[in-house]
Order: structure tokens, then sequence, then C-alpha cells
């Protein structure tokens, strides 16, 4: 998996916008929460394509992988595409998804 391109990232980012905290206080809890605040919103849909479009995948690809990889491609995403700080870029430059 490879860092996405600048319009791609923008896209990841306005699927996640909503789900991403003000504050990261650890790595573990900043996935947690997004996947936590994904699951309450009820738009499932969202991490499926967050994970699609991290890795390069159909959307149908991965429905039919195991829990643990999905987790872990999620979260492996979030790291090479450095979300925390896109989501500062995005605040700073006024890009509100």
């Amino acid at each position: 998996m490879k860092p996405l391109s600048i319009d791609k990232a923008l896209k990841l980012y306005q699927i996640l916008a909503p789900y991403l905290p003000d504050e990261i206080d650890d790595g573990f809890n900043f996935v947690g929460t997004i996947i936590e605040n994904i699951k309450n919103s009820g738009n499932h849909r969202d991490y499926i394509e967050a994970i699609a479009l991290m890795n390069n995948m159909l959307f149908d690809e991965i429905l039919f992988m195991d829990i643990g990889e999905i987790i872990t491609k999620f979260t492996e995403g979030l790291v090479i595409n450095k979300i925390w700080a896109l989501k500062e870029f995005c605040n700073k430059v006024g890009l509100n998804a």
C-alpha cells in the first residue's frame, strides 16, 4: 500500500471527516474512535468505501475479507495516508467536508 494521490486523499478526507475526533490522544484510541463514530452513525458504507479507496480495491472485494484483515487495512491506510495531518491541512485551508 502506498500513499494516495492528493485528489484521492481529499476524497478520503471527505468520507472520514465526520468521524474524525477533534483531538488525538494516542493512535489506538484515535482509530478506535473513528470506527466507533462510523458505527454509531449507521453509515457503515463509509468504512468500506474508505478501505476500498486506501487499498485500491473494489467495494465488493472487502465484503469477502476476514474482519481482522479489514481492520488492519483500515488502520494501515490511516497511518500511511497520515489522516491526522490531512485533517489539519484541510482545516487550515478551509476545506470542510
